[in-house]
């Protein structure tokens, strides 16, 4: 059975400046997402200026090239690939990212497993691709899809003491435009939101392990003893050993 979307070569293209794309005919398919600088490209006829956050699917068996030198300097995200199903040709040539962190993210991710193996290359490609149809629709929430992209990552690595500021800088966020875009999705702020899910992830652990209070401190992220006693306290009204206490007491009595 023929696989939806094949994966053929990848990469990450830098030009220092005075750069003109070359002029060819591509048996696959191509994706370009821009990272910074204008590129000037044309698909036969048809004339592209393609900027920052721009995202770019060019046809194979189309002459591609460069009709004017960019100037400054250039980078973009590249993948070569081919299709069988039709609706993996029904984009727009030309469109505008609309978060471009996670697509970022999905580049980066479809680089790295490209050199283990196809299968993997393919599977990766096909999540890039997929977010790149929502990324590019009329009606799709941006901050919505962001969102629950942060909040994943939150859960993953609750456990490592991540911070606001950590969490804008793996997404390439001002903290205060991150804490806020959480807020108007979630009703509380980051670090709120943060703290909300290490006492949700301590009550799970208090009620399903027989790990000590301090080592469920250091798996939900606290690296200060006393202030996970201090917050649990003030969320809980109860020390995690009250918590922990009163669940089994009140297991032990129905």
């Amino acid at each position: 059975m023929p696989k939806p979307l094949e994966h053929y070569l990848c990469g990450k293209f830098i030009s220092e400046g005075n750069w003109s794309h070359m002029r060819r005919i591509m048996p696959v398919h191509e994706i370009i997402l821009m990272l910074e600088g204008e590129m000037y490209i044309a698909e036969d006829e048809e004339q592209y200026v393609v900027r920052a956050n721009d995202l770019l699917f060019l046809k194979a068996g189309r002459t591609h090239y460069g009709y004017r030198i960019s100037e400054a300097p250039v980078s973009f995200y590249w993948v070569h690939y081919d299709s069988v199903q039709a609706e993996f040709d029904g984009h727009r040539a030309h469109a505008t990212i609309q978060v471009p962190s996670v697509a970022n993210q999905l580049f980066k991710q479809l680089l790295h497993v490209s050199s283990f193996s196809q299968e993997e290359a393919d599977a990766a490609l096909l999540l890039l691709f997929k977010e790149l149809e929502r990324n590019t629709q009329a009606d799709y929430r941006p901050h919505n899809a962001v969102v629950d992209h942060i909040c994943k990552w939150v859960d993953i690595h609750l456990h490592t003491g991540i911070t606001v500021s950590k969490i804008a800088e793996h997404f390439n966020f001002n903290k205060d435009y991150i804490s806020k875009m959480v807020k108007r999705e979630k009703g509380i702020g980051l670090k709120t939101y943060i703290l909300t899910e290490q006492i949700r992830r301590a009550k799970q652990m208090l009620l399903n392990t027989n790990a000590s209070v301090k080592e469920i401190a250091g798996h939900c992220g606290f690296s200060d003893y006393k202030l996970f006693l201090r917050m649990f306290k003030q969320y809980e009204g109860y020390t995690p050993t009250e918590y922990r206490n009163n669940l089994y007491s009140t297991q032990l009595n129905r």
